[in-house]
């Protein structure tokens, strides 16, 4: 049994007409990274098979003494209630048990899904302030629109590398929509989904692509609200094509998505969100100094009669010291635009210390 995880507290100030503006130190506004807490178990079977246990926590519920969580991502803990579900506790991260050796890696339970994997090949600000995953903070916007982190309940299978080349597929059954008496409550993850995934690596030069899908599915009002009414959400899918290329001292990154925002289709005369966007990104490192920038776009179709597209965009800045393999101070900056006719411009502007162990 090993022991592992990440803590990341930054010093932050937001300003805007869209937002919460104002400061704080916290682990979500303007970290650069997520803060977990990992307990893996890994078993040596013989014959090069190894069996594995995973569960990581999220911290930063209790981090930032925020007493219940309402709308709180997939994987929480949670007290269903008569009008949704209210959160509380450490959030869950990723859980798995798995096998691995000649064949592949088999993980059943919530790794972290393909299409995360693939957008961190183009995103050297990963999921943190400017990287564009999310919206200051805001889930369900951005990248975070089209690519869901993981699936509660899901099986992921990752091929050998052969020539290069690795193959991956995920598929989360849904079907996890829970009932209290005659109220039905509706979790995000009770779409059926399923991923595929191919990384290719030469030397300096890796491209992953991923394809993300899910069903169609008829549930209960809203993804995490109780009621008895239905809502009909649309089939959705979605393209991602990423690639980064090492020349030494600097790293070269970019990437490009084209299909439907994974959460729309909210009524049945409601097509789904089409939505494409890119994002290029530069890293540039000069002896202890990570010197990053990353600019996202993000264009939705609304499809609906009269109405223009919708452009987001966001651009990140981001310094890092490394004051040793896994501990570094960092200064980073972003600036957010919905794309929106008003109430449009965020920024954020962090100062902070993380260390791993």
């Amino acid at each position: 049994m090993t022991i592992s995880g990440n803590l990341d507290f930054a010093a932050s100030n937001s300003s805007g007409n869209n937002g919460t503006n104002g400061q704080t130190i916290s682990t979500n506004n303007g970290a650069s990274t997520t803060s977990v807490l990992r307990f893996i178990a890994v078993e040596d079977l013989g014959g090069g098979l190894k069996a594995t246990a995973q569960y990581n926590f999220d911290p930063r519920t209790l981090a930032n003494d925020s007493g219940a969580v309402t709308n709180a991502p997939a994987g929480a803990l949670y007290t269903p209630g008569t009008t949704g579900a209210t959160f509380t506790g450490l959030q869950r991260d990723e859980m798995f048990v798995g096998l691995s050796g000649g064949f592949g890696n088999i993980r059943l339970g919530s790794p972290n899904s393909i299409g995360l994997g693939a957008h961190g090949d183009s995103s050297p600000l990963g999921t943190g302030i400017g990287a564009g995953y999310t919206a200051y903070g805001v889930s369900g916007t951005m990248t975070n629109s089209y690519v869901q982190t993981r699936y509660n309940r899901s099986a992921r299978y990752d091929s050998p590398t052969i020539a290069g080349f690795t193959g991956s597929v995920l598929y989360a059954p849904g079907g996890d929509e829970l009932a209290t008496g005659t109220t039905a409550l509706n979790f995000q993850n009770s779409r059926q989904a399923t991923e595929l995934g191919l990384a290719y690596v030469n030397g300096p030069l890796k491209v992953s692509y991923a394809y993300v899908a899910q069903a169609a599915q008829t549930n209960s009002t809203g993804w995490y609200a109780a009621g008895s009414a239905t809502t009909s959400n649309a089939k959705t899918n979605v393209s991602m094509l990423n690639a980064n290329y090492n020349l030494g001292a600097t790293t070269l990154y970019a990437g490009f998505n084209s299909g439907d925002a994974l959460k729309a289709g909210s009524s049945a005369a409601t097509a789904p969100t089409s939505t494409k966007g890119y994002r290029v990104a530069v890293k540039h490192t000069i002896g202890a100094f990570d010197l990053i920038g990353q600019y996202t776009t993000q264009t939705s179709t609304l499809g609906t009669a009269g109405a223009a597209d919708v452009k987001a965009k966001v651009a990140g800045l981001r310094a890092d010291y490394n004051l040793s393999k896994t501990a570094a101070v960092y200064l980073g900056h972003e600036d957010y635009d919905s794309g929106a006719s008003a109430n449009n411009k965020h920024k954020i502007t962090s100062i902070g210390l993380r260390k791993s162990f």
